[in-house]
């Protein structure tokens, strides 16, 4: 048993900070949507023909669980680029009010504690990048109505290494989306493209589990 302890005492002890190399992370948490239904309604009385049916998805639009699969890889301990996705659920107990939203992007993060702390067996990052974004609900028959486009992305993270694979951490991130589609019905294809996008925000905190696989 003795042993036993000594060496895990030596796993535990043996590394830090992973400057180079592969991760593969996975979060959980909650998401949080901020969608302007004034300015939603602006944009759709723009179309022809108008629509007037945006409280399908306003009205249901509610707070969730989040999770995140997202791959990166660091570059000598001061850069690292990570590409992931982000899902978000709400009401999933109800096929009549669920809805979702997902989100695919490639973001670039810097390390500043590696200027300063280059032996360490923590760090924190501060991130920014961007790509796709969709989100839909508000069921009407067979419908639902949804909005799709681009969207910005930053935010910052931590997180404690207890071996050089092995590490857990906490992130913070902002989804401003710029969203180009006005979905009315997803199996035939009946969408209008919009002028320009409602305000919207998403945010998402979650807790990380990291596993890293270092070069040697």
């Amino acid at each position: 048993m003795r042993t036993f302890f000594v060496l895990l005492g030596l796993l535990l002890t043996q590394g830090s900070y992973a400057k180079e190399g592969f991760s593969v992370s996975l979060g959980l948490g909650g998401g949080f949507w901020s969608l302007s239904q004034d300015d939603l309604a602006s944009e759709l009385a723009k179309l022809s023909p108008p629509q007037t049916d945006y409280r399908l998805l306003t009205d249901e639009l509610s707070d969730g669980m989040a999770l995140r699969l997202s791959m990166a890889y660091n570059i000598k301990g001061y850069a690292s680029v990570e590409l992931g996705v982000t899902g978000h659920g709400w009401n999933l107990d109800d096929s009549v009010t669920l809805g979702g939203s997902g989100s695919l992007a490639l973001v670039a993060h810097f390390h500043p504690l590696e200027f300063f702390l280059p032996e360490r067996d923590f760090d924190a990052t501060v991130f920014l990048g961007g790509g796709y974004v969709i989100v839909g609900g508000g069921h009407d028959t067979d419908h639902s109505r949804g909005l799709d486009g681009g969207v910005l992305e930053c935010g910052f993270t931590g997180e404690y290494y207890f071996t050089k694979w092995f590490s857990l951490g906490a992130q913070v991130r902002f989804a401003v989306p710029f969203f180009s589609r006005w979905f009315v019905d997803w199996k035939h294809d009946v969408d209008y493209s919009l002028d320009s996008s409602p305000s919207a925000l998403f945010t998402s905190v979650l807790v990380t589990t990291t596993f890293h696989f270092v070069p040697g």
